[in-house]
């Protein structure tokens, strides 16, 4: 009987529960976000204005037309121009780029909003040291499955110096291909390419990692950290299959400047699921003198940086198999009819083996998996 009456309460009790879907207000929408960084390095510094976007829809929305100043604290002021929408940048010599200097960005909106960030000091830091991987078998959602790639680790030594706040920014690239040249196609009438068209044949895909990779020393007994993990690359994708290079950025930063990038590595990365971990409100060093009452997202901070690139290629122990988005099959009973205007050209090859073969558009042209054609002028 009790049995019975336990299994009647259960039944009562997952009868109860009807499904919770919350409504996640877009509370950063529309506000301004400005980001940036100055470094030690001679060359062009970069600020971005934008209004953020709803949660459910994000994306980019630059800001066009505003003034942006950087100033320092011996009375500098440098005028930044507009070069993409949103972007603004200026070129400035060494003697400006002083470690012990403070820095901070003035934007004035095309509304006449004004705003500006707090002044950040530029920090003197270590050089870049070590940078390597190690071969490493990752955990999967199945616990039976697991991915091989290569784990990339950094060695920081600042013995020398006192800044004990770093950042790291990673900018890849890789170098793919398209499994075959235009040799054939078909658009109403058959024409062959002759010698075969490899204009598409090779691309390369360059950015900026969007993981973020902080640490402090502060509570160390030394100014070093020996393999501190960066990012990792499985044999699943073809970043591996030719050549793979990073270029690894060393930033030394404030206090302050690391609290707030601290905080956005944590709301991105170990966040875990909605209701594991409450996300920061994360707030920067800017603010809008014209309305104090809008918050203004983003950060702009000062760091002396030391940077180096690598290159990688044939990891011993590491198999490389991703699908390259090519489709190759045959014409089939419906022949050329099936085909329409629309779909031409309709590309093709012939093996002297196996026959005629349709090849899907991603065979022929590596671009439409996202690259460019436009070899970089670092590659060997």
């Amino acid at each position: 009987m009790k049995k019975i009456i336990s299994i009647l309460t259960l039944v009562m009790l997952f009868a109860c529960i009807k499904p919770f879907h919350p409504v996640i207000e877009s509370t950063a929408e529309n506000k301004y976000v400005v980001s940036g960084k100055i470094s030690d390095q001679e060359g062009w510094q970069e600020v971005n204005v934008s209004l953020s976007s709803p949660i459910e829809k994000p994306e980019y929305i630059p800001v066009s037309g505003c003034q942006v100043i950087i100033k320092d604290d011996k009375g500098n002021d440098f005028q930044l121009e507009e070069n993409d929408p949103g972007s603004y940048q200026i070129w400035l010599n060494g003697e400006y780029l002083v470690p012990g200097t403070s820095y901070m960005v003035s934007v004035i909106t095309p509304s006449s909003e004004t705003i500006e960030s707090t002044y950040d000091k530029m920090q003197e830091g270590a050089h870049l040291d070590s940078v390597y991987y190690i071969l490493e078998d990752i955990p999967t959602t199945d616990p039976e499955v697991f991915h091989r790639g290569i784990q990339f680790y950094v060695d920081l030594h600042a013995e020398n110096v006192d800044c004990k706040n770093y950042k790291w920014e990673i900018v890849h690239t890789y170098e793919y291909h398209a499994r075959h040249p235009v040799t054939n196609y078909y658009d109403g009438e058959h024409h062959q390419v002759d010698p075969p068209d490899y204009t598409n044949k090779v691309c390369w895909i360059s950015g900026l990692l969007k993981n973020v990779y902080t640490l402090s020393t502060e509570n160390l007994s030394q100014n070093t950290f020996i393999k501190f993990p960066l990012h990792f690359v499985d044999g699943l994708s073809s970043r591996l299959d030719i050549l793979y290079s990073i270029l690894v950025k060393q930033q030394a930063i404030s206090e302050e400047a690391f609290d707030y990038w601290e905080q956005v590595r944590v709301n991105s990365h170990e966040l875990g699921g909605l209701y594991e971990k409450q996300p920061y409100a994360i707030k920067g060093n800017l603010v809008n003198l014209t309305h104090p009452e809008n918050d203004v997202l983003g950060y702009f901070y000062a760091a002396s940086e030391s940077s180096r690139r690598y290159f990688y290629k044939d990891i011993e122990g590491l198999e490389i198999d991703f699908w390259d988005y090519c489709v190759e099959y045959d014409l089939g009973r419906g022949g050329w009819r099936q085909f329409y205007p629309w779909n031409y050209p309709v590309y093709y090859y012939i093996n002297p083996e196996t026959g005629l073969w349709i090849l899907t558009p991603e065979c022929v042209d590596c671009r439409l998996r996202g690259g460019t054609t436009t070899k970089p002028d670092f590659w060997p």
